[in-house]
């Protein structure tokens, strides 16, 4: 059985009576993000903003509308239901952040230890396990996504505002229902917390689960996934590469140059967080108690992505260029830089 601990801590006296203390380890690991983390959720709101301008103003011709919305839902998911094709990328980063947070970097630092402990096996723990679970198979699926979308142009290049509108109206709800596939054995599950082994201090815990169907683990179903959609998006953009060299023979804006510049270094800031969540999956596999170092480690992929993707959008795409105007003979001219 692949488990870090299969001892649940829910009614230990011991724990119910551990005092927090903020001075550890895994208090500084928790904290040390904070430093990148709030200047790029000022960014990501910064992207929102001019996605919803370009949405209801006039269109940028630098980007494919349907890569930009993939891009905000993977970066902003459930906050913009009433924008269909803002569904896919933005919301579904900060989420997954955030169940980084709630079940892997603040129960390690024993801030919640002693409210866990006295509880009793429930339903409520099993849910913020399960929407961890949840958000990795989604991180996985938005990349292969944007990887589609920016082949379309290419092979479809008069048609690509209808193809494009047509797979991320299909494929959003699809790649939101999909995780249910591999988690619906936990439906009965209870969730309970666990003491993180190795030199994790007292208290450091961890969110599981006991009595799922079959007992099924989400162990070899991720890690399964992480290989395939990986290898998906990586000769997706192999291909994506050989076509857009060819093409650099032809006559190209510098925009349009700049644009797919941007486009690419977003699509390959995506995968660290395949390789840390692969890291992590195996070694809990092969290793326990090197999961539980390695369990440390695996938030900081889906950091570098959430920073990487906003970053490198905001900086480098030609659409976030302030633009001025230059009197040119008595006219209005604008200039983009």
């Amino acid at each position: 059985m692949y488990e870090m601990n299969n001892m649940s801590i829910n009614g230990d006296q011991a724990y119910i009576d551990y005092k927090f203390d903020p001075f550890t380890v895994p208090v500084l690991a928790a904290s040390i993000p904070l430093i990148y983390l709030l200047p790029t959720m000022y960014i990501v709101v910064k992207i929102v903003k001019k996605f919803f301008q370009n949405l209801w103003g006039q269109k940028d011709s630098t980007i494919n509308f349907h890569v930009f919305s993939v891009i905000v839902l993977h970066l902003t998911l459930v906050g913009f239901k009433s924008v269909p094709s803002l569904q896919p990328y933005s919301f579904q980063a900060v989420l997954y952040l955030l169940t980084d947070y709630t079940t892997i970097r603040i129960p390690a630092t024993g801030l919640i230890t002693s409210w866990c402990a006295s509880q009793q096996p429930n339903h409520g723990l099993k849910i913020l396990f399960l929407l961890s679970v949840y958000f990795n198979y989604t991180a996985m699926l938005f990349p292969a996504l944007l990887s589609v979308l920016r082949l379309i142009p290419i092979y479809y290049p008069f048609k690509v505002d209808e193809i494009c509108a047509r797979i991320v109206r299909r494929s959003t709800p699809l790649i939101l229902l999909y995780p249910f596939l591999f988690c619906f054995p936990l439906i009965p599950a209870l969730g309970d917390c666990r003491q993180l082994l190795g030199t994790y201090q007292f208290g450091g815990i961890y969110f599981y689960w006991t009595g799922a169907w079959l007992n099924i683990k989400q162990a070899e179903s991720l890690i399964l996934n992480s290989v395939f959609w990986c290898s998906f998006c990586t000769i997706a953009n192999v291909i994506l590469y050989k076509k857009l060299k060819k093409m650099r023979t032809k006559r190209e804006s510098v925009k349009l140059q700049r644009s797919e510049l941007s486009l690419t270094l977003i699509t390959f800031s995506m995968f660290p967080a395949y390789f840390t969540n692969f890291a992590f999956l195996f070694g809990f596999l092969i290793s326990a108690e090197s999961a539980a170092y390695l369990i440390a480690l695996r938030p900081y992929g889906s950091d570098v992505e959430f920073v990487c993707v906003a970053w490198i959008f905001y900086l480098t795409h030609p659409i976030f260029r302030k633009k001025r105007v230059f009197p040119v003979d008595g006219t209005r001219t604008q200039v983009t830089f």
